[in-house]
């Protein structure tokens, strides 16, 4: 089994501290890459329903290794893919996805989550572990003869040691303080013993204890020198060669080229089957399926086009299947609320935006039947979820009775909307912030304008490259934005972008204010009974979509090329990845195709 190190620390703060760089930059740009409406040479427009494609989600898939390990090929290889070069491999630097992957094989920790987004101890490290009654401190008991993969033994002084590195100012680790640092003491009382003491008792203290883990032996040696463990020839070496905890041990990296990992025969858990896992740096996605066609990939991510219109010929059916299922992210477009302009701060506007919005029509036309139109905050999967939310449809004349409403009334001369703001004579017009180098985001803005064209509002549009439009959404300098946000762990953490307080510090970005909301998470930080506090979240959950403060879009799916020779696969809220046991669990079955050489 395996922990993922590098949600030790963000999860914590769950979908609301990775907006759109994992989210909107990753999957946002990818999600398609042609015009809305494609046409065949015969003139017929595209159509496609993965109900009907034979290769998406074939059940041998997901078939479960079985017991008798003679039956797997436990001398293969998985190969895998980065779109860009991790900048060191310690697990407490961990800043990119890329990083991510590769940590997430190599170090692991006492606690992990498994596909559920359910947390659970990783056991093969622990032998128990118990929260006080007034849930304050906690007791971590280690399993004797642990040790690190160079042979030295791992024990509660590495993880108190970790702890206190993280939380250590010129250590510049950002991402795994957060959470980290609710811990008021962490201390090793022997060897095998752990107390952890918490700041305030809370149901999400036990995501606080979830930080990643470094040998002590190693990083300590010139630490007085050189404190923020990164500069000098030392650390740079470690940083980029460490020895780890998980089941595969980094053999080579080549930049720009590839990463070569092995299996660490001496790991305490259940071993993974595939000897060794080659990470491909293949940026470009053109080139992902062409390199997974070729057989040089395991697994790729497919853009909506790929999948639908790039994936069934037979050259890919020879090699390959693909794999849809849903996730726990979603895609919006957020309003700036604050005041700042006349339009969006009147709830009636905003709900007469999403009743304006065919968003039937994009889901077809632009993401190919793929996702599913979005009903909030919370999946409707999530345990959180609130199933009395009624979803707003598209409707016209809903939108033009509400936005009459609210005062923007249509000139008969012109066609717009105009309305008496502060004694001037304001025309409903407003632009809509994108992300540089996304193609699907100017799809759907493209749809959006004729839609609200047809009720007299005029949308405009403004792509900036990806550091301005991160920093003019923060300091809330737009009047429309399109953004995703993924998923994490628990709700509470929802905390940073929907209450008032987070405006100005936190990822509030629209200004969104309701007192209500503000209090059910207060609640729901503190309730230690699962069914009350689902209450609060579910409340939360439908006061936020009644209130409209993002157009909720779609939820994406999971949408990869899988090689045909893969079994064991497994999917959760945040795809086929970074839970346990995830990749670990794949294997291949002994046979001819499956013991092939790869180039």
């Amino acid at each position: 089994m395996k922990s993922v190190p590098f949600y030790n620390g963000s999860t914590r703060t769950l979908s609301t501290l990775t907006i759109a760089a994992a989210v909107c930059a990753a999957l946002l740009l990818s999600a398609c890459t042609k015009a809305p409406v494609q046409e065949e040479s015969s003139g017929e427009e595209f159509a496609y329903n993965p109900a009907d494609d034979p290769l998406v989600n074939p059940p041998e898939m997901y078939q479960a290794a079985p017991d008798d390990r003679s039956q797997v090929d436990t001398d293969g290889t998985l190969y895998l893919n980065l779109d860009g070069n991790p900048q060191n491999l310690n697990p407490i630097f961990a800043s990119s996805m890329y990083e991510y992957m590769v940590n997430d094989l190599t170090f692991e920790g006492p606690f992990q989550f498994d596909a559920k987004m359910d947390w659970t101890l990783n056991k093969a490290w622990v032998d128990s572990y118990e929260e006080s009654e007034d849930h304050l401190s906690a007791i971590l008991k280690l399993k004797p003869g642990l040790t690190w993969q160079d042979g030295e033994p791992l024990n509660a002084h590495d993880i108190a040691y970790s702890w206190k590195t993280i939380l250590d100012d010129r250590v510049p680790c950002p991402a795994v303080k957060t959470g980290t640092d609710d811990i008021k003491e962490c201390v090793a009382l022997d060897d095998l013993t752990v107390k952890f003491v918490h700041k305030e008792a809370v149901p999400t203290a036990k995501w606080n204890v979830f930080f990643p883990i470094i040998p002590k032996h190693l990083y300590e040696v010139h630490q007085d020198e050189e404190p923020s463990l990164q500069q000098g020839d030392y650390y740079s070496e470690l940083n980029r060669n460490p020895v780890g905890s998980g089941s595969y041990k980094i053999k080579e990296w080549i930049a720009n080229d590839r990463i070569v990992l092995e299996r660490w025969e001496d790991y305490p858990g259940p071993k993974p089957y595939f000897k060794r896992v080659v990470f491909r740096l293949i940026p470009d996605h053109n080139a992902q399926l062409l390199s997974f066609e070729k057989g040089d990939l395991d697994c790729t991510l497919l853009s909506g086009e790929q999948f639908a219109k790039q994936t069934s010929g037979d050259q890919f059916a020879s090699i390959g299947r693909k794999l849809l299922q849903p996730e726990w992210s979603y895609y919006y477009i957020g309003w700036n609320m604050d005041g700042g302009n006349p339009f969006f701060n009147d709830k009636r506007v905003r709900v007469a935006m999403t009743h304006a919005m065919n968003i039937n029509l994009i889901l077809d036309k632009v993401l190919y039947n793929l996702y599913e139109q979005c009903r909030g905050i919370y999946h409707p999967d999530a345990w959180m979820y609130n199933p009395n939310v009624e979803l707003l449809k598209y409707d016209p004349a809903k939108a033009d009775e509400l936005l009459n409403e609210a005062g923007w009334e249509k000139d008969e001369t012109d066609g717009w909307r105009y309305k008496d703001v502060d004694g001037k004579r304001v025309k409903f017009e407003f632009t809509m912030l994108l992300p540089q180098g996304s193609q699907t985001a100017p799809q759907i803005a493209n749809y959006f304008q004729q839609d609200l064209r047809a009720i007299g509002v005029d949308m405009k549009t403004r792509t900036v490259e990806w550091a301005t439009f991160m920093q003019m959404t923060r300091k809330h300098e737009f009047q429309a934005h399109m953004a995703g946000w993924g998923t994490g762990t628990d709700p509470d953490t929802g905390w940073n972008l929907w209450r008032t307080e987070e405006y100005e510090d936190g990822r509030n970005y629209g200004g969104y204010s309701n007192p209500r909301v503000d209090e059910l998470f207060e609640l729901g930080r503190h309730e230690f009974d699962p069914d009350k506090r689902k209450a609060y979240y579910q409340e939360i959950h439908k006061l936020v979509y009644d209130d409209q403060p993002y157009l909720f879009l779609y939820n994406r799916s999971s949408t990869y090329a899988i090689n045909k020779r893969i079994r064991g696969i497994q999917y959760g809220p945040r795809g086929i990845f970074n839970f346990s046991p995830s990749d670990q669990a794949w294997w291949t079955p002994v046979s001819p195709q499956a013991a092939a050489v790869k180039p």
